[in-house]
């Protein structure tokens, strides 16, 4: 079917959409009817629909407006407005044109790239078959999401064109055989954008998924973050200005959980390194399942991960790690985006303690038997400011996990509401299970 799409000539002209412009999969569509005893014959058909296109156009759906041309029939160079329902206004041109057919191709402003034929023949058993097909993809984003993902534009297309040509057989004086046969075909495009993610998905999954393999052989099961210490949590929740619709962002709540907190490559201190929060807690399930999450009985609790490391704060910061000398003030980001709804956002927590801790297991297991270590939660779209949503208390007694190592993996346990979002949120959920494989065979305990 993409050969289909390649056929299709490039037009002179200005303002075209052709299909090789557009997003997401290419589709070709057909719309087919057969009709019996008509008394028109496929020629005078195609003529009474030139003199007037509105005569078989369901008007609840789409109407004909010509906005380019001399006189009120079709003719080649023409120029429609067919104007739908809601910001549905999709400009097209005639290019095409014989007794028996005519083509349009879209334009720009159009919610599809590509074209579009009527045709009428004659049979030997003397029917006529009318038909209409496409071959096209969506012009923009936003109509790739309304028809291939949300399925809107399709249900309303499926809908104009089938009425049509139920018009076309009252048209012709005739009697339809059979319902308008429906026939869609779809393709992905190469060069499309969101295959060529797929592809780098897989890619960059094999690399990642490899290569945290080898190492986690080479240091004993785990390739970074080998020794740290585990805590006590709490989160204090209480939402920000604006609903997100997530309940970590929205619900005035308390959940209990743990925390650990370790140097990513396993530097000595001083030497500064790219140090580590992750977090485990515990949340009503019910919760998870008004999101979407399954059903739950009351009093249930579902567990949720988030993992944390020291990145910049600022727009450009935030997105990469920033290695430290000190527990304490500082900022932990979680780098990559979560999908809150139609926005992405980037977590973090920041100490805001005057004191100083020193990015060493002794001198955080003091601190924090000494003083439980507060953090601030913040939220920020990709490019916002923080806002906070809650607090982190972080309590001791300080524990080791070297006898039984614990293994975080967000890709498991998901935080309610907030799915990964972007191409190395999807690699880090089978990067992480393939190196808690190599721990399994090597005897240690995953929590």
């Amino acid at each position: 079917m993409v050969s289909e799409i390649e056929r299709i000539p490039h037009r002179g002209g200005d303002r075209i959409q052709n299909p090789r412009q557009g997003v997401g999969p290419a589709f070709q569509r057909r719309y087919t009817i057969r009709i019996s005893d008509s008394a028109l014959t496929a020629a005078q058909l195609m003529s009474c629909l030139c003199e007037d296109l509105n005569v078989a156009s369901p008007m609840e759906f789409a109407v004909f407006d010509k906005i380019s041309g001399a006189g009120p029939r079709l003719d080649l160079g023409d120029e429609y407005d067919v104007h739908m329902p809601g910001p549905w206004n999709c400009p097209v041109r005639v290019v095409e044109l014989d007794p028996l057919s005519f083509r349009f191709a879209t334009l720009e402003g159009h919610v599809e790239a590509g074209e579009i034929e009527f045709r009428a023949t004659d049979t030997r058993e003397g029917d006529v078959v009318f038909t209409i097909e496409s071959w096209s993809r969506s012009g923009d984003r936003l109509a790739d999401v309304l028809y291939d993902r949300l399925h809107i534009a399709k249900e309303m297309q499926l809908h104009m064109w089938t009425h049509f040509c139920s018009r076309v057989g009252e048209l012709s004086g005739g009697r339809v055989i059979s319902k308008v046969e429906v026939h869609t075909e779809r393709a992905e495009v190469l060069g499309d954008t969101r295959l060529r993610a797929r592809f780098l998905t897989r890619a960059a999954t094999a690399v990642f998924t490899k290569g945290f393999s080898m190492a986690a052989r080479l240091r004993g099961g785990r390739p970074l973050h080998t020794s740290g210490l585990v805590f006590d949590a709490t989160l204090h929740l209480h939402g920000t200005s604006r609903f997100w619709g997530v309940p970590l962002l929205d619900d005035t709540a308390e959940w209990r959980g743990i925390a650990r907190l370790s140097r990513s490559v396993g530097l000595p201190p001083p030497l500064p390194d790219v140090l580590g929060l992750a977090l485990r807690w515990r949340q009503p399930a019910d919760t998870a399942s008004r999101l979407g999450g399954g059903a739950a009985e009351d009093g249930e609790l579902t567990l949720a991960e988030l993992l944390l490391a020291t990145t910049g704060r600022s727009v450009l910061g935030r997105h990469l790690l920033r290695p430290a000398s000190r527990w304490s003030p500082a900022f932990y980001g979680s780098l990559l985006p979560y999908a809150a709804g139609d926005r992405r956002i980037l977590l973090g927590a920041v100490t805001q303690s005057a004191r100083t801790i020193p990015a060493g297991d002794a001198a955080l297991a003091g601190a924090v038997d000494e003083r439980p270590m507060l953090l601030e939660l913040v939220v920020a779209t990709e490019f916002g400011p923080w806002e906070q949503f809650g607090e982190l208390l972080l309590t001791g007694p300080a524990r080791s996990d070297d006898g039984e190592p614990m293994r975080f993996n967000p890709a498991w346990r998901p935080i309610p509401g907030l799915p990964p979002a972007g191409v190395l949120q999807k690699v880090r959920g089978p990067g992480y299970a393939a190196v808690q494989q190599v721990d399994r065979r090597a005897g240690a305990t995953r929590l």
